[in-house]
């Protein structure tokens, strides 16, 4: 008979046996599957993080002459790692079609003046996005929403203004820019501030608008302040690094990361504990199997003494317990992947605490099962070997010596 013959013929003969070996084979290879499953989906989770969470430096420059210009933002897009800036700036201007709200006597000019505030993205860096103001209607200045102004309510109403309106603000140079009103919002402390704050300083007249718009009230325009959003939070310092070269002492740069190292915590918990779990698996995977298999070998010394004396070869009987192992193996695997398919869940809700804002897909996935099918073939491999190394190294006519003894 061949030897793949002997292999399933032994198994169906010894089913004890076989039913020990699919147990131990199939609970380590569930281990090494669940452990793998949610390494996968912590880094996924964290890639995810890295995403969404808005990793920046934020550079300040530290003189009003010394803003950053058009030039050097698209040097610092160009910057590996970054994924997008958004450009701030802010100027005292005059508003020209309408009044700005004060409760003030002064005849300072400040007190005439309505502040504008640029951004690329108004959702972020700016008081929307820690929610000191709210849009109570209309859209917010996006990259791609084009020219466009966020006003506040009170303003908007003593002005007759609404969202379609176009409004115009100049500088002493004589530069005028028009604005079409696309949102409007409320900061809800508007009734708290002093009489006496000049026009220029109070809510109600700060006007939001998009860089565009911005430029086009002088030829030298340039940035006071900006966030650079990297796509890789644990390279951050790097980033800061660079731009500190590319700016020398002209600006302050800080970090924003808080948040993802608050939420990356839980995750690296997760990881060491698995990857533990891993290398106990693995490490008591082989141990056990492989003295689950060598107690098996001592008993089939006979059998193996008569296999030599018919002149079955050493490559013969190893490939003959291998296919036996294999078999169980491959049962064992696809045991696995219905355990692992139907643990998913339980895993996740084991994982991960009720109120923790990280969540973890755990799911079963072709990448997790071939590094099980090569973590679990290896423990086979290697537990089959030291089983058979006694046989494999002893003389056959020892063998047969010590059988007929």
């Amino acid at each position: 008979m061949k030897f793949y013959q002997l292999a399933f013929r032994y198994l169906c003969r010894k089913k004890s046996k076989t039913f020990i070996l699919l147990l131990v084979l199939l609970f380590i290879n569930s281990m090494i599957l669940g452990s793998y499953m949610i390494l996968h989906a912590t880094e996924d989770s964290r890639i995810t993080m890295q995403e969404k969470m808005g990793t920046k430096a934020v550079l300040e420059v530290k003189g009003s002459d010394r803003f950053i210009t058009e030039n050097e933002v698209r040097e610092i897009r160009d910057m590996d790692g970054v994924i997008s800036v958004n450009r701030m700036a802010d100027s005292a201007v005059y508003p020209v079609n309408f009044n700005p709200i004060t409760n003030s006597d002064s005849e300072d000019e400040n007190n005439w003046k309505v502040t504008l505030l640029s951004y690329d993205e108004l959702e972020r860096d700016s008081a929307f996005s820690d929610l000191r103001y709210r849009l109570m209607k209309g859209d917010m200045i996006t990259e791609g929403s084009g020219k466009g102004a966020v006003i506040n309510f009170a303003l908007a109403d003593a002005n007759g203004l609404e969202i379609g309106d176009e409004m115009e603000v100049g500088t002493e140079t004589g530069s005028v820019i028009n604005v079409k009103i696309i949102g409007v919002f409320v900061a809800g402390s508007e009734r708290n501030q002093m009489d006496t704050l000049p026009a220029v300083n109070r809510i109600e007249n700060q006007i939001f608008i998009d860089n565009e718009s911005y430029t086009g009230l002088s030829d030298n325009a340039g940035y006071r302040k900006i966030a650079v959003y990297t796509k890789n939070p644990d390279q951050i310092d790097v980033l800061v690094q660079e731009l500190k070269d590319f700016l020398g002492s002209r600006a302050e740069i800080a970090t924003a990361d808080i948040l993802y190292r608050q939420l990356e915590v839980p995750l690296n918990r997760i990881v060491r504990v698995m990857k533990f779990m891993l290398v106990f698996t693995l490490a008591a995977g082989v141990t056990i199997t492989s003295i689950l298999l060598c107690m098996w070998m001592r008993s089939r010394k006979r059998e193996i003494a008569v296999f030599i004396s018919m002149g079955k070869k050493k490559t013969d009987i190893f490939m003959q317990v291998f296919m036996e192992t294999a078999a169980v193996f491959c049962l064992s695997v696809f045991g696995a992947c219905v355990i692992g398919s139907g643990m998913a869940g339980i895993m996740k809700e084991l994982l991960m605490e009720e109120n923790t804002a990280v969540l973890l897909s755990v799911s079963l996935q072709a990448g997790d099962i071939a590094t099980m099918f090569f973590a679990g073939g290896c423990i086979a491999v290697i537990a089959v070997c030291i089983s058979l190394l006694p046989i494999l190294r002893a003389n056959p006519k020892d063998i047969l010596s010590k059988m007929e003894g």
